[in-house]
């Protein structure tokens, strides 16, 4: 078993080879706020509040970020063509589990001009260059296979669910049912039924599989990606079954935008989650306009960890056993947090 100071060197190391990956391609390194006016997008999403108390004795609420997302995009409007951030952020309401934490370490970026097919390119060349520059630096690191397979959602449904999927089909219980998924009941929603198939069905395969990317999601799994052929154009990567980053051919529109991001508030409501306020700043860079681009956030602690054969994160994330976490119950729990 390594050492905590081995562990200490190898998170320095993947640190810097993150920077020199991004660098070598000619990428901007941004610095984005932590203390924003909206933490994120995300209807299942906890997010961290705060207040900042100005000269005047005026209060301000102000979240810890979940994502720095908001405000890449907006310096993709100031005629930006390639940028990233690495860096902290932050997700309330979960448990500690193997592999996730409410503090964590995100890495971002974007690229206008690149298709999502490249992008996902992109994104095996950084984790092989990340493998590589570990090994080099005399870590063990996990053997990553020739090539990373790509699979459709729906193809992973036809394959493994052995379910033909539509989106928004009423009867995607009942057909999980039939094929005798237990889980399911025959009230779920379209939306409750497909992420059961997906975390009973889909994820467990995706565990003998070394590394591959999940693309071409259900047009109503879009987030803030295009939607193309009732697609949502979107990609996740899986190493060792545990999903590592989640990328977008990323929506232009503010229109779009705005109607999405209200969409997930009524959603909140409806669950009883805090609403979270919408980005001024945001809808005003798009309305500046962005160029076609595609996103990608990739979760570095899941990275480390992975590429050194750990379990969890839960010996590479510095610290994670002082308080208030230490001799947590949930630590091996679930957790609704991504």
């Amino acid at each position: 078993m390594r050492s905590q100071l081995q562990i200490l060197r190898a998170r320095a190391t993947l640190h810097e080879a993150i920077h020199s990956f991004f660098r070598q391609r000619d990428f901007l390194s941004i610095d984005a706020p932590i203390a924003v006016t909206s933490p994120g997008t995300e209807v299942h999403l906890g997010y961290f509040s705060t207040t900042w108390v100005d000269h005047q004795a005026k209060s301000h609420p102000l979240f810890l970020r979940s994502s720095p997302e908001l405000h890449l995009k907006q310096a993709l409007s100031w005629n930006l063509d390639r940028i990233y951030h690495l860096g902290k952020c932050f997700r309330n309401r979960g448990e500690l589990s193997p592999w996730h934490h409410p503090e964590f370490t995100l890495l971002e970026w974007y690229q206008t001009g690149i298709s999502l097919p490249h992008f996902m390119s992109q994104t095996e060349e950084l984790v092989r260059y990340a493998a590589e520059t570990l090994a080099a630096a005399s870590a063990e690191v996990m053997p990553l296979p020739a090539q990373f397979q790509r699979l459709s959602v729906f193809e992973a449904f036809e394959q493994w669910a052995k379910i033909s999927l539509v989106d928004g089909d009423p009867d995607l219980a009942a057909q999980g049912r039939a094929q005798g998924y237990i889980s399911l009941q025959p009230t779920d929603s379209f939306e409750t039924a497909y992420f059961k198939i997906l975390l009973d069905v889909i994820e467990p395969r995706l565990k003998a599989e070394k590394a591959i990317f999940l693309y071409d999601y259900p047009a109503s799994q879009c987030a803030l990606a295009r939607i193309e052929g009732g697609r949502a154009q979107r990609f996740e990567l899986y190493l060792e079954g545990v999903e590592l980053c989640n990328a977008f051919d990323e929506l232009l529109g503010s229109a779009e935008n705005r109607q999405r991001i209200k969409k997930s508030n009524e959603e909140r409501r409806a669950l009883n989650y805090p609403f979270v306020p919408e980005d001024e700043d945001f809808f005003r860079a798009l309305d500046r306009g962005l160029k076609p681009c595609c996103g990608n956030a990739l979760g570095f602690d899941r990275l480390l960890a992975l590429l050194l054969g750990e379990k969890s994160i839960h010996r590479v994330v510095p610290f994670r056993e002082n308080r208030p976490f230490a001799g947590s119950q949930s630590l091996g729990g679930p957790s609704i947090q991504g």
